[in-house]
């Protein structure tokens, strides 16, 4: 045997149970059944294909963008997972041999970094008639890509030992929504529930004591984005809906056909959104255990995937779905006559909603700790996305109680209770000096039933224009300001809100 076949067999022998004694026996067995069976596969899989370095190094280079996920790349992915399953039928056993045991996360951490490589150069939109032609081929052509690589992910064996492979799921159905088309949304949907189901399979599976923590951890810190994924889906959803309403989907020869639609698209964003909060505080929950140990890792590599500002993102993901959920209360219980399931009352569930929003909002603001054990500013982008929550329920609760643990650093924070001093502070922070915005929901609204149950929401009652005056004075605080007619569709379904 070479050097390569003899460390496979020892490797091997090491993770069996046969103990000292038992492996010294099968190395002087004459039969050596299971001394060549890892041999052939150690020199098969060394003979050809990508070797663990090859393997980490294009995982690197992908996320720090030194190079592009091609159709090479997604090529040799596929070729080199029909090699991997070439050997499950030969070497059907619990655990991976070797090498299969080294190449299997770093394969799951190549399908994991090409798969979110190719989302990014998917458009918003790409399906839908107006979309530019080079434009929708582009994305087109990276989506198949995205599809490829998930499919590869299906397909690995012993897929429970390639826990970052889950990410292609993760990335097609993000790809899928970003259709903008109902269609797409569904695929992203049943997707991210593939995507959780295969994590629980793939976790109730570990069995081995001695794998379970290092292989529990490696499929926690993936959940973490599959759940990131699955809110941003839901809040996708609503907030093209709520903001594209006027233009793409009211049909105003045909009202009654329109309020059917507005009905249904309420109670689906509902559950979605519901869906989302939940999925977002188990992140959270899971987030908090890793703090605890193993701790979060100072950078990403083949072994570890949650940093540590690894709990901002599930903070604002769950506080951004939970806010758009309290707005749909009075359309669900006044328009649609539904009960709140789970609760005796809506004002049992608001109550539980907002609590849950806190929570969540605090989790945001946590102090996050670097290297050095330092406290560490927090990313410009948070902080715009921070304040955007903290706004967004200064217009749903006037007058709420939520002191600011970040406002050394964010003046504008700093006023409580949640007033209209607060909101206009806010809102001159996140427009800057020219008084611009990107906000894309409670700003930009023209579904009429999402905007009479904001109305309702703030609970100020029927004379309350706060909400309706702050829309019109920060016109330019939504990205869509500059597009024709879109200062008429929001006074239009203003002025329907009063009615």
């Amino acid at each position: 045997m070479s050097e390569a076949e003899a460390d496979a067999v020892e490797r091997l022998l090491a993770r069996s149970s046969l103990g000292t004694e038992g492996a010294r026996q099968l190395r002087n067995r004459a039969d050596r059944a299971l001394v060549q069976r890892a041999a052939d596969l150690a020199a098969s899989l060394a003979d050809q294909g990508m070797s663990p370095d090859e393997l980490g190094e294009i995982s690197k280079q992908l996320r720090a963008k030194e190079r592009q996920t091609d159709d090479e790349l997604v090529e040799r992915v596929v070729a080199e997972v029909e090699r991997y399953r070439g050997f499950l039928s030969r070497h059907n056993t619990q655990l991976p041999p070797p090498p299969l045991d080294e190449l299997l996360p770093l394969m799951g951490w190549l399908i994991y970094e090409a798969s979110w490589d190719c989302v990014q150069r998917v458009d918003a939109s790409f399906d839908r008639d107006a979309a530019d032609p080079d434009t929708r081929r582009q994305s087109e052509a990276e989506l198949a890509r995205v599809d490829q690589l998930a499919n590869s992910a299906r397909q690995l064996p012993w897929p429970e030992f390639a826990p970052r492979a889950l990410g292609a799921l993760r990335a097609l159905a993000l790809a899928e929504s970003k259709r903008d088309t109902e269609p797409g949304y569904d695929a992203a949907w049943t997707l991210h529930e593939e995507a959780q189901a295969r994590y629980r399979e793939y976790r109730d599976s570990q069995g081995d004591e001695g794998l379970r923590k290092k292989s529990i951890l490696a499929l926690d810190e993936v959940f973490l984005q599959l759940a990131l994924a699955k809110i941003g889906t839901a809040c996708r959803t609503a907030e093209r809906v709520i903001v594209r309403w006027a233009e793409q989907f009211e049909d105003p020869e045909k009202p009654e056909r329109t309020r059917a639609e507005e009905q249904r698209w309420i109670e689906r964003m509902f559950r979605d959104l519901s869906a989302g909060v939940a999925v977002g505080e188990r992140a959270i929950d899971i987030g908090e255990r890793i703090k605890q140990d193993p701790g979060f890792a100072d950078h990403i590599d083949e072994h570890r995937l949650t940093r540590h500002s690894a709990l901002q993102n599930p903070g604002i993901m769950t506080a951004r779905a939970a806010s758009l959920l309290l707005v749909l209360r009075q359309a669900m219980e006044v328009e649609l006559g539904r009960r709140p399931a789970g609760h005796d009352s809506w004002d049992q569930w608001e109550e539980n909603i907002l609590c849950r929003f806190v929570r969540a909002y605090r989790v945001i603001e946590s102090e996050v700790l670097g290297p050095d054990g330092r406290p560490v500013k927090m990313d410009r982008g948070f902080q715009r996305q921070l304040v955007h929550i903290r706004l967004n329920l200064a217009l749903l609760k006037p007058g709420y109680d939520l002191p600011s643990a970040r406002a050394a650093d964010l003046p504008c924070l700093a006023l409580n209770p949640l007033d209209d001093a607060a909101v206009e502070a806010m809102s001159a922070w996140l427009a800057g000096p020219q008084g611009l915005g990107r906000e894309n929901a409670l700003a930009a609204a023209t579904m009429p039933m999402f905007v009479r149950s904001l109305i309702a929401c703030r609970g100020l009652g029927s004379d309350d224009n706060g909400y309706k005056s702050w829309r019109i004075k920060h016109f330019t605080y939504h990205r869509y300001f500059d597009e024709p007619e879109r200062l008429d569709w929001i006074t239009g379904v203003l002025a329907q809100a009063a009615a």
